[in-house]
């Protein structure tokens, strides 16, 4: 999981959220006063999450939620309503690797990324096409 330090205050997406899990970290990181959001793809993924806000706002103390939860996709973020220079941070962990419009993904960030905001994201990324001989090599797929 990809957590930058110094997060308290900021305003955080997190791209492919699934369960949650790593929007909850964030959320105690960022206090009552910070603010985190985190976008799936799937409604299943995006109800699941939507459970324990409650629980994690009792939890952490918070006055109110600090944490929501859209359905959408990560190289579309304006159809979420994520508006242009609105975020500090931006984390992934590893979903950008299988969105096929890669370059959308990066251009959305920057897009939504206040000036000075940071992208952390932990993945697999290639800027150039892969060889067939590195896409079947089994000991940088971890299968040896």
């Amino acid at each position: 999981m990809v957590i930058p330090q110094k997060l308290h205050g900021c305003k955080v997406l997190d791209l492919g959220s699934g369960s949650g899990r790593d929007c909850y970290v964030l959320s105690k990181l960022v206090g009552s006063s910070g603010h985190v959001i985190g976008v799936d793809m799937t409604e299943e993924q995006i109800m699941a999450s939507r459970k324990y806000i409650r629980y994690h706002q009792e939890k952490f103390g918070l006055e109110k939620p600090n944490t929501i939860f859209v359905q959408g996709y990560m190289e579309k973020l304006w159809e979420t309503g994520i508006q242009d220079d609105s975020l500090d941070i931006l984390v992934s962990n590893c979903v950008i690797c299988l969105c096929p419009d890669k370059k959308a993904v990066f251009k959305e960030a920057y897009r939504v990324l206040k000036e000075g905001g940071e992208l952390y994201f932990s993945d697999i990324y290639s800027n150039k096409v892969i060889s067939e001989s590195l896409k079947q090599d089994p000991v940088l797929w971890g299968k040896h």
